[in-house]
């Protein structure tokens, strides 16, 4: 039995116990937090970069459209079979200004989004998970960290209009704003989360001279944007390493017609913080090689610049033939050999590698991976 007096103290004070455990409560959950993210910001060079992505993946039709689930959960299990396999990149191809009638946009008519839209929350958890939770625990271990790409994919709604057309700026304005979140959203992100600007230009930004203008202009702004982001009078992106194409679909073509001159690239030449992109598809493994042999004799060793093969695939549905995996197996090697990283494009169809219901891969893995 409780004494009166010390049971008078104990009704007296407990309000102010209470509150005072709570307040250490939610002093130590918030630090803990805190520590969480906090995480060192390495400089890593384009270069250097590029040899850390290495052999990746696309976590295609997901984030992107509305074929795959975007349920954290199940992205998540098929984020963690691609790093067992081997992985060391996976990029996330993501809409937020809406995809015709087929995606709804995230983002409003002026580029603002809001960061607890469903997939907004479900990427960013996704990303977070990557690099503060899995990277460590690799770092421990002696293993390679995975490399994370992010970027806008499919916004149709951005090609529209070019260089010297009024809904051209309009474009550039929303597009501009959609990466400021992006930039904010991810600000505490280690060097190990890259971004790629845009993906695809193509409508009235595919071919001719004001494609070409329009798509240096667009690159140059998204440069700035990310670059000139600041908080607390620091920017977070000054050092991250940002992904480019050319016009034409990213086509090799494109890049390196877009970027005949050094004072086009974002930067104007001078930044070792930049990886050119092209994509390849082609019917014949033939054209594949011979496109990694023009990117780097008339791109890379011209302007320094690194590469990065963001796609690259073939129509099989589900035949894997023995010719299938070699051309597979060429592409990937030959990519590596001339010292480019390379996401091959999976997206649980046609392109499939990994079937997400079964949680199996085909042996076109294998063929990509090296093994």
């Amino acid at each position: 039995m409780i004494p009166k007096v010390k049971s008078k103290l104990l009704t007296r004070f407990a309000p102010i116990l209470i509150l005072v455990t709570l307040l250490f409560w939610s002093l130590n959950f918030h630090s803990v937090e805190a520590k969480k993210y906090e995480v060192e910001f390495n400089k890593v060079s384009a270069h250097e970069m590029v040899t850390k992505m290495g052999r990746g993946t696309n976590l295609g039709n997901t984030f992107e459209g509305n074929w795959n689930s975007q349920d954290y959960g199940q992205v998540k299990k098929a984020v963690n079979a691609f790093i067992a396999a081997g992985y060391t990149n996976i990029r996330i191809p993501i809409n937020w200004g809406g995809r015709d009638t087929r995606y709804e946009s995230t983002a409003d008519e002026f580029g603002h989004f809001d960061v607890k839209a469903e997939n907004v929350k479900t990427v960013k958890k996704l990303v977070d998970y990557v690099l503060h939770d899995v990277n460590p625990q690799r770092k421990a271990e002696g293993k390679q960290e995975i490399i994370v790409i992010i970027n806008t994919h499919h916004e149709a709604w951005a090609m529209d209009a070019v260089t010297g057309e009024e809904e051209f700026e309009k474009n550039m304005q929303r597009l501009e704003t959609i990466w400021m979140g992006i930039s904010d959203l991810f600000k505490d992100a280690p060097e190990t989360l890259l971004f790629e600007f845009f993906n695809e230009p193509q409508g009235k930004m595919n071919s001719g001279a004001q494609a070409k203008a329009s798509v240096i202009e667009m690159n140059k702004r998204l440069y700035d944007t990310i670059r000139n982001y600041t908080i607390d009078g620091k920017n977070p992106h000054e050092y991250r390493n940002l992904i480019f194409g050319g016009n034409n679909y990213n086509s090799s073509w494109g890049l390196r017609d877009t970027y005949r001159n050094a004072e086009d690239l974002p930067g104007n030449g001078s930044d070792k913080y930049i990886i050119g992109t092209y994509h390849s598809y082609f019917p014949n493994v033939e054209d594949h090689l011979l496109r990694i042999d023009q990117v780097a004799n008339e791109f890379v060793n011209i302007h320094n610049v690194p590469i990065y093969l963001g796609e690259f695939r073939y129509d099989h549905r589900g035949n894997i033939t023995d010719e299938l995996k070699d051309a597979y197996r060429q592409i990937a090697n030959k990519a590596i050999e001339c010292n480019m990283a390379f996401s091959v494009w999976d997206d649980n169809g046609w392109y499939q590698i990994y079937d997400r219901s079964t949680k199996q891969f085909n042996p076109l893995k294998d063929e990509v991976l090296g093994y």
